[in-house]
């Protein structure tokens, strides 16, 4: 094992912002790999920045060297706090606040189920509460977002995604990503710099929906004031037309 080697990235990532990696670094090498990939999690504020760091082999030289990284930035998303179909959001997220997810979703481990100590499936009730909360949040297009919000905000990390339903829309609106690439014999992007860009190009995603919005409803407006033009212009011609018509003269018919 090159231990030089692995000395040498371990001083490259902690330079870089990212702290205690040296361990997970000496675990993947050991397996001798082609490349592999190293994932960190860091929080600035109340946002939320994953990385995925690719290694690869350089097989002239023998040594691993980290040839990018992808930083996703994923900004936290403000939850209505209202009543909506019976549910209060803010009492919904704070009985998620109090549940373990990552236990929750936990479906492997194995533990004694007495049915008559209700103490020992307590938490599971917890959870059916929270399902059900989010259950009938989902049943007006408001609730939606707020429930889709929640299950992004605490089972983001978790690995059954197949019971979110769908978090798409919403995750790509708050999230983020940028490829940053390392060059030999320059120092890369750190993870500061990267949070400044991403926080740049997140504020530059919301002008941009927010003058999407904006045009979206100038067209609206002008397509009804179009609409109540040609409407009237219709309702002249049909009085003009009356008008014009030429009634019997009953002098000439008698």
């Amino acid at each position: 094992m090159n231990i030089e080697n692995i000395s040498a990235l371990m001083g490259q990532l902690q330079s870089l912002g990212f702290e205690n990696a040296g361990y997970s670094l000496l675990k993947r090498i050991s397996f001798k790999p082609e490349n592999f990939i190293l994932s960190q999690k860091i929080e600035k504020a109340k946002d939320k920045l994953s990385f995925q760091l690719f290694f690869e082999k350089d097989v002239k030289q023998g040594i691993y060297v980290l040839s990018y990284y992808d930083a996703i930035l994923q900004k936290e998303t403000p939850l209505i706090d209202a009543a909506i179909n019976g549910i209060n959001t803010s009492n919904l997220e704070k009985s998620m606040i109090e549940i373990d997810w990552k236990n929750a979703f936990d479906f492997v481990t194995k533990k004694h189920l007495n049915l008559e100590d209700k103490t020992s499936w307590e938490k599971e009730l917890k959870v059916e509460s929270v399902i059900e909360g989010l259950s009938e949040l989902e049943k007006s297009e408001n609730g939606k977002v707020v429930a889709v919000g929640l299950k992004l905000k605490y089972w983001a990390s978790i690995p059954y995604q197949e019971l979110f339903g769908n978090i798409s829309p919403l995750k790509n609106k708050s999230e983020v990503s940028q490829r940053f690439y390392f060059f030999e014999g320059q120092t890369g992007i750190s993870v500061d710099e990267a949070y400044r860009f991403l926080q740049n190009r997140s504020l530059e995603k919301q002008m941009q929906a927010k003058r999407k919005q904006s045009d979206s409803t100038e067209i609206s407006e002008t397509e009804k004031d179009s609409q109540a033009s040609s409407g009237s212009g219709l309702l002249k011609k049909k009085r003009l037309g009356r008008s014009m018509t030429v009634k019997p003269n009953k002098s000439i018919l008698s």
